[in-house]
């Protein structure tokens, strides 16, 4: 069974009066489960419908909200979608079902109790757009990034609070739907075996676009808006990652470490990671090099299986060989020098040539010094910080960050949901930029960290960079460098590119 239980609901046939039937939205039913079917790979088991034959009662959706909940628990993720009338009424959003009405907002705040991590709602019906979250998700130095990413809530409605929702004109289901269900479906948005929330919306959105372009009389703007510590990731396909293979070899004056490889297009390059077990003179190194460059020569390492289709079988066109002293150098990448190889293939008076006093040609070899190294160690040696002082420090300046991004998310939020205008959201990201200038700062005078927590901290300090990114695109300092639809467009990257890095976080914490 899925992680992901669904309620779905839809409501065509109405016995109140105002109230017309909507044929169609027992269709978005079906729609919609043969989405969550075969685009989130959920199983009948984790599905409950209603409304198949037309009629849903209140009481027979109070009845299926008690009996979704009890099937959850504080790891899973819940849906609940709705198809059917929506209506205003004392500047009230409400649901219409067979015979009466439930608060839209009393619905929403009662899903925001259930204990599931993650709940998402889908609302297709007029008017649907009135209705308010309860601030932003906050994180806390306290809880871990698996604790804080996808928990939460999220609604995403298929229109604002004036306008009505549509039947397709050339489909039996609802258009909102339509584009729902294909998101849900796209095989293109999926990466590494899961699909986000965040790319779901942004194609719904996408498509609704396409719409009010072709259809001005008939707009329907739809309204995101989320308390939820970044965004669910569902996992809707087996994925093997690619396997990289790890080159170790130990001799008598060194160790290969790793073996790297750096392939462009057709040319097949490789950097060694090389450990010397005892002082070598320039002359040794280059001996040693060509040793190492004869045995790596025919390796067969890559990073992926278009370069494994394309190079395999060749010989390597180019090998740097890089020196130092122990694992910790080679982890920092902090190296004495390294050394270039080049067959005949490539233009050797670039690749060897000469810039200065650390690089020259030796007995054939051509070298790279690095003049800083003995610096650089002791600097290194002496500003690493210990492993609890710098989780603990690092994980404070996250919990603040990360907590002004999601507000900052929010307000753009508000922005596409056209609630608020450009201005409006640069007066709120006034109030962010310094904050946030502060802690990419602070991020940057944390001691350096032990080798075995530097792969997350530095994911933490990319993440950091990527939320300090959010200051450049909605700031007076440079609004004149851009167009609004390229301050937009960046602006989306970057929180792809957030939730991308919170997720590598999330990973590599794990670790820990």
């Amino acid at each position: 069974m899925s992680n992901i239980k669904a309620l779905v609901v839809g409501v065509s046939n109405y016995y109140i009066s105002g109230a017309g039937n909507l044929p169609f939205c027992r269709n978005d039913v079906i729609e919609m489960e043969e989405a969550l079917y075969f685009g989130l790979k959920l199983e009948n088991d984790d599905v409950i419908s209603l409304g198949k034959l037309g009629d849903v009662k209140k009481d027979d959706f109070i009845k299926a909200i008690l009996e979704i909940t009890n099937l959850i628990d504080k790891n899973n993720f819940l849906i609940f979608y709705f198809s059917g009338h929506g209506t205003t009424i004392d500047n009230q959003h409400y649901l219409v079902f067979s015979d009466g009405f439930i608060s839209t907002q009393e619905i929403i705040e009662y899903f925001e109790r259930v204990s599931a991590k993650g709940k998402v709602v889908f609302l297709d019906c007029c008017y649907s757009g009135h209705f308010s979250i309860s601030g932003t998700s906050t994180f806390s130095i306290e809880e871990t990034v698996g604790d804080f990413a996808g928990r939460g809530y999220a609604v995403f409605s298929s229109s604002n609070s004036t306008q009505v929702s549509y039947g397709h004109p050339d489909k039996p289901i609802s258009v909102f739907t339509s584009f729902l269900s294909d998101a849900l479906k796209d095989r293109h948005i999926i990466r590494q075996g899961k699909v986000s929330l965040y790319d779901i919306q942004k194609l719904v959105r996408l498509y609704l676009e396409v719409w009010n372009l072709r259809n001005p009389d008939k707009q329907q703007h739809p309204i995101f808006r989320a308390n939820m510590g970044g965004t669910i990731y569902f996992e809707v396909q087996e994925y093997v990652p690619f396997h990289t293979s790890r080159i170790y070899g130990e001799y008598d004056k060194y160790i290969i470490y790793n073996v790297e490889p750096l392939h462009v297009g057709l040319t097949k390059r490789y950097a060694v990671k090389t450990i010397m077990k005892e002082p070598l003179s320039l002359e040794e190194i280059g001996k040693v090099s060509l040793e190492i460059t004869q045995k790596v020569k025919t390796a067969e390492v890559y990073n992926n299986a278009i370069a494994q289709d394309r190079l395999a079988g060749k010989l390597a066109n180019i090998i740097w060989v890089y020196f130092g002293r122990d694992e910790s150098d080679v982890v920092k990448n902090n190296y004495v020098c390294y050394t270039t190889w080049v067959d005949d293939t490539k233009d050797k008076k670039w690749w060897y040539r000469v810039d200065n006093k650390d690089t020259f040609i030796l007995n054939g070899i051509h070298y790279k010094i690095f003049s800083y190294y003995e610096s650089l160690r002791r600097f290194n040696q002496e500003n690493t910080g210990s492993k609890n002082d710098v989780i603990s420090k690092t994980k404070n300046i996250l919990a603040s960050v990360v907590t002004l991004a999601e507000r900052a998310i929010y307000y753009f939020n508000e922005y596409k949901n056209e609630v608020l205008t450009e201005e409006d959201f640069l007066q709120e990201m006034e109030g962010l930029i310094p904050e946030i200038n502060k802690y990419f700062f602070d991020s940057h005078n944390l001691d350096i960290p032990p080798d075995e927590i530097r792969d997350w901290s530095q994911a933490c300090v990319v993440l950091i960079g990527t939320i300090y990114d959010f200051t450049l695109y909605y700031n007076k300092k440079y609004m004149s460098q851009r167009t609004p639809e390229n301050r937009r467009a960046c602006m989306e990257m970057t929180i792809k590119q957030y939730y991308s890095d919170l997720e590598q976080v999330r990973q590599l914490e794990e670790k820990l």
